[in-house]
């Protein structure tokens, strides 16, 4: 009888361990921190004000994304790049520097798929051609509300998507008041890329 007793206390003892061990792992991961990197080519529409045909707005982007806390699901970062489209026989060459807030709201359990909705502002600094009028200024703000999401191919290399609306407002002229945040931007947006992630437990 003390056998069995001893028997069963050690099992017990054993599967607390084994649960304790388990709690603990799956609290270590979702607070697990993790920076993520990503390169991307992006295309989208381009108005320019009068201009209505607009163009092709062209880009590419590396940005830099922080997850502090998984649990949480928000992530901080920074986004640059090169990007561009044509307006008044001349194209406008922009290049951001943009905050990203995001959301990851983790609406599945495969740790291969990250979904995530973006928030960025910033600036872009315009460069163009001597074709376009001289009253205008390059520069610009900009803002985007734009859905994304990655899959990992590994646990450190992925595919990156973002598909959204991203306002470039390049090209602001005191000539055109009616377009005071500038008349030249990508607006719908979308690009594809890679991913690559590093983190710690």
């Amino acid at each position: 009888m003390k056998t069995i007793n001893i028997s069963g206390l050690l099992i017990l003892i054993l599967l607390t361990i084994n649960t304790t061990a388990q709690e603990s792992a799956s609290a270590i991961e979702n607070n697990s921190e993790s920076i993520t990197f990503n390169g991307s080519l992006g295309m989208g529409t381009f108005a320019a004000g009068e201009n209505l045909g607009g163009s092709v707005f062209l880009g590419g982007s590396l940005s830099a994304d922080w997850i502090p806390n998984r649990k949480a699901g928000l992530s901080y970062g920074l986004e640059s790049g090169l990007l561009g489209g044509k307006t008044q026989g001349s194209i406008i060459h922009g290049i951001p520097a943009i905050f990203r807030f995001g959301w990851h709201p983790g609406f599945t359990n495969n740790e291969n798929i990250d979904i995530f909705i973006l928030v960025k502002a910033g600036w872009a600094f315009g460069i163009w051609g001597s074709d376009l009028e001289k009253a205008s200024n390059p520069n610009g703000i900009v803002g985007g509300f734009n859905f994304g999401g990655r899959y990992f191919l590994t646990s450190s290399l992925g595919i990156y998507t973002e598909l959204g609306y991203t306002y470039y407002g390049l090209a602001r002229s005191s000539n055109h008041p009616e377009y005071p945040f500038g008349y030249g931007s990508g607006k719908l947006y979308a690009s594809l890329g890679v991913s690559l992630k590093l983190g710690k437990q």
